[in-house]
């Protein structure tokens, strides 16, 4: 094995909107709505593909919902605020590098926050690429999110591990040739990682 693949989201940084939602002081009917009217939208997937920004996003959201403009309003201007480290994990990446693997990142993410992300945290700066879904307008599990992370960095999928907090996106991995382990815990990764490598 010469290649780790990491996930982002709630693989090196924790993403919990509900509990960000809470935090900001809305009632609980309101969090409710707010979290099934964005969250869970198929705009939040087309924001992650890259093919509409927040101002689209947000003129939609509020065209469904006129009573909530300012509450979505705060929350696509601080949602990126509840993606915080999962300092065990970006441990065992730097850990990973000095080793002498190459770590590469593949993640569904929006541009913008990705970006702030980016900047904050070294440890999305130190690996050797990836393949983020708003730079080829593709989400995990589709096949070519994968295929271009390989041919972009002539990997061979036999000798590249990839980790990630979704089954299905793992599954696609698996089937294309990677080596592939599902995230549930810091233990259980570090355990399965010491078994594979």
């Amino acid at each position: 094995m010469k290649n780790i693949v990491f996930d982002i989201g709630n693989v090196l940084l924790e993403f919990r909107p509900k509990d960000f939602l809470k935090g900001l002081g809305f009632d609980k009917d309101i969090n409710t709505r707010l979290y099934h009217l964005i969250f869970l939208s198929e705009e939040w997937k087309e924001l992650d593909r890259g093919v509409i920004d927040y101002d689209i996003a947000y003129n939609i959201f509020s065209t469904k919902a006129p009573e909530l403009k300012t509450e979505i309003r705060t929350v696509l201007d601080r949602w990126h605020e509840t993606l915080t480290p999962i300092y065990e994990n970006v441990k065992l990446l730097k850990d990973l590098k000095e080793y002498g693997y190459n770590i590469y990142y593949l993640s569904n993410f929006h541009k913008d926050a990705y970006e702030k992300m980016y900047h904050k945290y070294d440890f999305l700066r130190i690996g050797n690429g990836g393949v983020i879904s708003y730079q080829v307008n593709t989400l995990k599990p589709d096949h070519h999110i994968y295929a271009t992370l390989l041919s972009k960095y002539d990997l061979n999928p036999t000798e590249t591990l990839f980790i990630d907090d979704s089954y299905e996106n793992v599954e696609e991995a698996q089937k294309i040739g990677f080596q592939g382990i599902l995230f549930t815990s810091c233990n259980e990764l570090r355990n399965s990682l010491q078994q594979m490598l």
